[in-house]
């Protein structure tokens, strides 16, 4: 115990003095807010920056019910010479023409100098398609007024029995951002691990060093020691993004709460990216305070380190059987296998239903378990599955490491021999 403290101490405080550590560690943070910030700002830059379009509307069947409604991106003319319009459109005076050629107006030929974008095509498409079916309903005795007075825009404020806000947006994005986490910092990690290792048994530094201490301990010693300096960058960059994240959403909350435009930016937005209610900021800060912090920080301190130790151990053993990183390659993609197929599980199924069977299930199975449980830890996961999983994990971690050092400990004195899958079998039951 004393050998892996030594080499664990060693291996975090030369890892945490470079300097490439500490610039990542202050700039990490500052990056990530720039990015989201970019998001915002362009979002709105195009909403605030979008020329108005003029279309021609060409109605030679009188489908419409009466004039195309004015919009902020598009400007509706009312034409009735196609070749009139053409030339009109030739000379830059319209961006496009809509002829409308059918008798029931759903067949709509869309003519324009330059190729459209799909969104204005969408937008075009729900347009007619609304005007359309007011005009079906007037034709059956409602009138126009009557219609209107129909129309409802549903807003939906979500909440959980107890009261609270459900924040699902936030809870998805937390949840989401945890788990890609994770899965970063557990590979990069790892197999800096392995690079480690393998460059140790290439300069042959190693033989120095096992004469002191037993493989297994300087295997454990290297795997907790970069462990540790993992969380300590993400500790740092909680912390830091937490304050920048509050900042940035203060800003946001005053410059466009009660603003005109807010409706449209949050069309704008992706799904789930910014709250869908009036005064998205202020919003914004209420789904932030309703998440259980405490439960979300120790569960990915938990799923972090059980994650990391369990595919370090598979790293460092990969590490020591081959001589260049070129051998790396066929073992790299087997090992890395169920945590690629694990981020995938956050991706498709939690967040469309983190309590769903195969979201429980996967963050049960310990090789998966690190990025799915991630996702799900902002959904009131019950410390119960939270405490199951954890033991699986470090059960499994425990047994892998075991195998693991069997590896290590023949692998890391073998040179010369071309490393297999068949050798490394060999060398787990290898006394």
């Amino acid at each position: 115990m004393k050998n892996i403290l030594l080499i664990l101490t060693h291996e975090y405080l030369t890892r945490v003095k470079k300097k490439s550590f500490i610039i990542m560690t202050l700039l990490g943070p500052l990056l990530i807010t720039l990015f989201y910030g970019a998001i915002i700002g362009l979002s709105v830059y195009q909403m605030k920056g979008t020329k108005s379009k003029t279309v021609l509307v060409m109605d030679p069947h009188h489908t419409l019910n009466g004039e195309l409604p004015k919009r902020k991106d598009f400007q509706f003319q009312m034409a009735s010479n196609l070749e009139e319009s053409r030339k009109t459109l030739e000379d830059g005076k319209a961006d496009m023409i809509l002829n409308i050629n059918s008798l029931k107006g759903d067949t709509v030929d869309l003519i324009s100098n330059k190729s459209q974008s799909i969104s204005d095509k969408e937008e075009l498409q729900q347009i007619l398609a609304r005007n359309l079916f007011n005009a079906q309903l007037q034709k059956r005795g409602l009138s126009a007024e009557a219609i209107d007075s129909m129309q409802r825009r549903v807003s939906i404020h979500d909440r959980l029995i107890s009261g609270e806000n459900s924040a699902s947006e936030v809870r998805s994005a937390v949840g989401f951002m945890g788990a890609f986490i994770n899965y970063l910092f557990i590979f990069m990690y790892g197999v800096m691990i392995m690079r480690g290792v393998t460059e140790e048994k290439n300069n042959r530094i190693v033989e120095i060093i096992v004469s002191a201490v037993k493989p297994f301990e300087l295997m454990m010693g290297k795997i907790i020691g970069v462990a540790m300096v993992g969380l300590t960058q993400f500790l740092s960059w909680i912390i830091l993004s937490g304050v920048l994240f509050f900042i940035v959403s203060l800003v946001i909350g005053s410059s466009f709460a009660g603003s005109e435009d807010i409706a449209q930016l949050q069309q704008n937005m992706p799904q789930g990216g910014m709250p869908k209610t009036g005064g998205f900021g202020l919003e914004l800060l209420a789904q932030l305070q309703a998440l259980d912090y405490p439960k979300i920080i120790v569960g990915f301190i938990i799923f972090f380190l059980g994650g990391f130790l369990l595919y370090s151990g598979l790293f460092a053993a990969i590490g020591s059987a081959v001589d260049n990183e070129t051998e790396t390659q066929q073992f790299i993609f087997p090992v890395s296998m169920p945590l690629i197929f694990g981020f995938v599980i956050a991706q498709i199924a939690v967040l469309k239903d983190p309590n769903s069977t195969l979201a429980y299930w996967s963050s049960l199975v310990p090789f998966t378990s690190p990025v799915v449980m991630m996702v799900r830890l902002p959904f009131d996961v019950s410390w119960g599955e939270i405490i199951m999983s954890a033991i699986v994990l470090f059960g499994t971690f425990t047994f892998i490491v075991w195998l693991a050092g069997r590896i290590y400990k023949i692998g890391i004195l073998s040179y010369g021999t071309k490393a297999s899958y068949k050798k490394l079998l060999k060398w787990m039951f290898t006394k």
